[in-house]
């Protein structure tokens, strides 16, 4: 029987004592923990004990009847056969190997989510290397030619309007942003193309082709309200947002191909995917960019900033606001973005001497 009789490093200390702990080691048997120490042995019925684990994932034995305590760090207990004849000490040792096993597993998940984020930043943030040093080395004539392809391939949406006669407004408009740009910004050449389309919007594509509706012109108030719609598209290009978008929606194995693979294989292969420039939603930290660039070209054309925000307003008013397509409709929320554009005037320095535009005449 001696042979089967397993022994631990622990020690004992009891309740209430001011006394130093006893180091010693303890085994069980058939009916007693029996713990040895320099001054002799200390028996504890396994009928009494009460086994659980402390704040220092040490296991602890409890005898309420005598009030000693037995601790160890030793997890073979929880597997000695002598223990787990007692039902209850079995029960109370399952439960302290489930609570470890849960642990065990909450650990091993915190440090799985640690490892996958940093491994996705540092995709992440490669891949928007990847994709900036992209979109810089593409050529704008490239651009020009990928839009070439969406309308090529989307012959119902692009229905264009010759006709009408307030186009001519918007031609001036543009021309005159476009002239007041940094002279980094001038390489774009700026076409606005009028489309037969009843919703208030206008969107633009990469290479500088700005598409207004005729549903815009039929809804703006005054040419400042559609200055500040033009500018922000403007700005859309510029930063080349739609280019970056198509080039990020790609995927980055297309992306990294650019570090291993010849540029216009890449740039041919990411075109493929010119659905994306369709349908045009950006993020909220893209329209709030453009946004804020297009009211810089605005000041810079010396035209009333505040045109944008008032075509805001304008979407906010009966039945505008539920006519914008979903394919062309912007994430940020109307009021914030009139906000924004609100606080720009606000911190303005310069809030008078803007050109006074001709009248606008709503009617075709």
């Amino acid at each position: 029987m001696s042979a089967l009789l397993v022994t631990y490093d622990g020690f004992a200390f009891r309740e209430g004592e001011e006394e130093p702990a006893l180091p010693g080691r303890f085994r069980f048997t058939l009916g007693e923990l029996q713990f040895e120490h320099a001054s002799g042995t200390l028996e504890l019925p396994l009928s009494r004990l009460i086994l659980d684990e402390n704040s220092a994932g040490n296991l602890v034995f409890y005898d309420a009847g005598t009030g000693w305590w037995v601790e160890s760090a030793d997890r073979r207990i929880l597997n000695d056969m002598f223990l787990l004849r007692q039902t209850h000490l079995r029960a109370q040792a399952r439960e302290v190997r489930e609570r470890q096993e849960s642990n065990r597993n909450f650990k091993y998940a915190l440090i799985f989510l640690i490892v996958f984020a940093v491994i996705f930043s540092a995709g992440w943030l490669l891949v928007k290397a990847a994709t900036n040093l992209l979109v810089d080395h593409s050529p704008v004539a490239w651009e020009e030619k990928l839009t070439d392809k969406v309308i090529a391939e989307h012959p119902r949406i692009f229905v264009i309007d010759t006709n009408d006669t307030r186009f001519a407004m918007v031609t001036q408009l543009v021309a005159r942003i476009a002239d007041a740009l940094p002279p980094t910004e001038r390489r774009y050449q700026f076409r606005a193309v009028l489309l037969d389309r009843r919703e208030a919007n206008a969107f633009a594509l990469p290479g500088g082709r700005i598409f207004v509706f005729t549903g815009l012109l039929d809804r703006i108030q005054r040419p400042e309200e559609l200055a500040g719609v033009l500018a922000h598209e403007m700005a859309h290009v510029t930063r080349r947002h739609g280019l970056r978008k198509l080039i990020a929606g790609s995927g980055p194995y297309y992306v990294l191909r650019l570090f291993v693979s010849d540029q216009q294989e890449v740039l041919s292969a990411i075109s493929a995917g010119s659905q994306l420039l369709v349908n045009q939603s950006y993020s909220r930290d893209i329209e709030r960019e453009a946004d804020t660039i297009g009211w810089h070209y605005l000041l810079a054309a010396n035209i009333d900033p505040r045109g944008l925000a008032d075509f805001f307003q304008l979407l906010t008013e009966g039945e505008v606001a539920t006519i914008i397509p979903e394919m062309f409709r912007s994430h940020p929320a109307t009021d914030e973005r009139m906000a924004s554009l609100n606080r720009l005037w606000e911190k303005s320095e310069r809030k008078s001497g803007f050109v006074q535009l001709p009248a606008w005449n709503g009617n075709p």
